[in-house]
């Protein structure tokens, strides 16, 4: 396949994934459907892994892959950083969502809000039944869990891709350079 059109494929997949991304976060910010105060949502998602690192800082990578075929005259080493920025956007998405699964969400618990599974370190997502505890937000703890999954996967995903067009950059770079 031409490096190009890879950079294409892999530029579109990019802008999939951070589209994803922005969904799964912004569905985050309203558990049950409602909007809550900012005291009740968890910290994981008050940072926006998912629309400011796995979302906006994956566009621009996506992008300019999308976009190799233009072929300005800068576009590697453009693409180069953008695809580093990017790789750091997914890293921070990653570090957070995960962050977020192994601490729980914010809920209501016996009227009291806190993270209330933050002790256990993890293990709460093997144990269904505690999921019930939570009173409000209602169905918090699935509704995290899959979204926070899904920011985790996709990120990996976009981390994977980044690095690809990274290393196809550099590719095409030097088979410019001993072309000329």
């Amino acid at each position: 396949m031409n490096p190009k059109m890879y950079s294409h494929s892999v530029g579109l997949s990019l802008i999939t994934l951070s589209l994803v991304c922005i969904g799964a976060n912004a569905l985050l910010l309203v558990p049950d459907g409602k909007t809550w105060s900012p005291e009740q949502l968890s910290l994981q998602v008050l940072l926006m892994p998912g629309f400011i690192g796995g979302g906006l800082m994956v566009l621009c990578p996506g992008i300019t892959a999308a976009l190799a075929e233009a072929r300005h005259p800068d576009w590697i080493t453009c693409s180069c950083w953008c695809s580093v920025f990017g790789m750091l956007g997914a890293i921070y998405c990653l570090s957070v969502s995960g962050v977020g699964l192994r601490i729980g969400p914010k809920c209501s618990m016996y009227g009291m809000w806190d993270y209330h599974f933050q002790e256990t370190l993890g293990a709460y997502l093997k144990n269904y039944a505690s999921w019930n505890f939570c009173e409000e937000p209602p169905n918090v703890v699935s509704w995290n869990v899959t979204l926070f999954s899904l920011l985790v996967v996709a990120s990996c995903l976009e981390i994977l891709l980044c690095g690809i067009h990274l290393v196809n950059t550099f590719i095409l770079y030097f088979v410019n350079m001993y072309r000329l």
